[in-house]
């Protein structure tokens, strides 16, 4: 069966739906601060809608009993706690589940999860050497495929026949293991964030380029060295 959103299922659901395994996957929005202002007001609706969707889909398709997410690591208190700490609109959505009787699944590896984030960093870090370059990436697709097969094994040994479980993850195209349905939560307060943030970013672009004219035709005291400074500093932000 195709991975469908949530506004595009029926009233009831088929039989071979209930007591297939299923996944209802979520977009692992994170929290921005120092964003401009208004960030937060969307930032907290769409958690608030996806939610609402959740519940809906609980109800129709089966009770959430298992909770992965990206990035997370360890299991149970310390995989709640890491999350409680990094993103309280996805705490507050897991909780819930928890309080109601699902398990928060380990789901990173540590080591694999770490090879990834340093590999990657290195990737970005303005190499010079092409050698050296195709090496980090080598390293990296490397890393990077292991930490997949070891998602996919994860998800397939804990979830177990009928149940249904929750996955936060940044790619809605994360593979799942053969046999699981699919329902992808996207409220649209996701699509209202993305443009919210595109038009943010777009006013600090503008007054970044006003700063810097300002600067050049000498219509401000403040000098260009300064205006870089500044310009550094803000920079342009996504959550998530």
């Amino acid at each position: 069966m195709s991975a469908e959103e949530l506004g595009d299922l029926g009233k009831t659901l088929s039989d071979e739906v209930m007591t297939n395994r299923k996944v209802y996957m979520v977009t692992l929005v994170q929290p921005a601060p120092g964003a401009p202002e208004g960030f937060d007001e969307k930032y907290n609706a769409y958690w608030e809608s996806v939610d609402q969707q959740v519940s809906q889909l609980e109800s129709r398709a089966g009770i959430v009993k298992r909770v992965f997410a990206e990035g997370v690591i360890g299991r149970g208190d310390d995989a709640k706690l890491m999350i409680q700490q990094a993103n309280p609109g996805a705490h507050r959505l897991v909780n819930l589940r928890l309080s109601a009787g699902a398990v928060f699944e380990e789901f990173e590896d540590t080591d694999i999860f770490g090879q990834v984030i340093d590999w990657g960093r290195c990737l970005q870090s303005g190499l010079i050497n092409q050698t050296v370059a195709n090496e980090i990436q080598k390293q990296y697709t490397e890393a990077a495929n292991k930490r997949g097969a070891h998602l996919l094994k994860r998800l397939n040994e804990g979830i177990q026949e009928s149940e249904a479980a929750l996955i936060l993850t940044g790619d809605q195209n994360l593979p799942l293991p053969d046999g699981i349905e699919k329902f992808i939560v996207s409220p649209p307060e996701l699509d209202e964030l993305n443009r919210w943030v595109q038009q943010a970013n777009e006013t600090i672009r503008q007054q970044m380029m006003e700063e810097q004219a300002r600067a050049s035709s000498g219509a401000s005291d403040t000098s260009p060295d300064e205006i870089q400074g500044k310009t550094t500093d803000s920079g342009l932000w996504t959550p998530g």
